[in-house]
């Protein structure tokens, strides 16, 4: 499943307990999203949203924030991710400012995703 955030296409749900993205792969825009509500229903509300780091490994099971955002969810959270990097011809600063556009249109931890 896909979900579009402020425009751009992210690929999930992947469970934060799992999921790595590894310094070998493409880095990636994550969100880490709870889905609320009923499930003929449901709303995507987003709890935060930033940026893998070049050469480095992204493990979500011991991410220094898991706890802080499984807190601020009222029902389970999910990462879902959006390549942008070498392949893309993307840099930092371009996952940066993807980061704080996203940040800017749809406010974590409260911001909700609309179709």
């Amino acid at each position: 499943m896909a979900l579009k955030i402020a425009g751009h296409l992210f690929t999930g749900p992947y469970d934060p307990s799992g999921f790595v993205v590894r310094a070998n792969q493409e880095p990636v825009v994550y969100a880490v999203v709870a889905k609320e509500g009923d499930a003929w229903d449901p709303r995507f509300r987003l709890i935060a949203i930033d940026a893998g780091r070049d050469g480095e490994d992204l493990v979500f099971a011991s991410h220094t924030d898991l706890n802080r955002w499984q807190g601020k969810a009222e029902g389970k959270i999910a990462v879902y991710v959006h390549p942008l990097g070498r392949r893309a011809g993307a840099s930092a600063a371009d996952r940066a400012a993807l980061v704080a556009a996203i940040a800017a249109a749809v406010p974590p931890p409260n911001g909700i995703i609309t179709p």
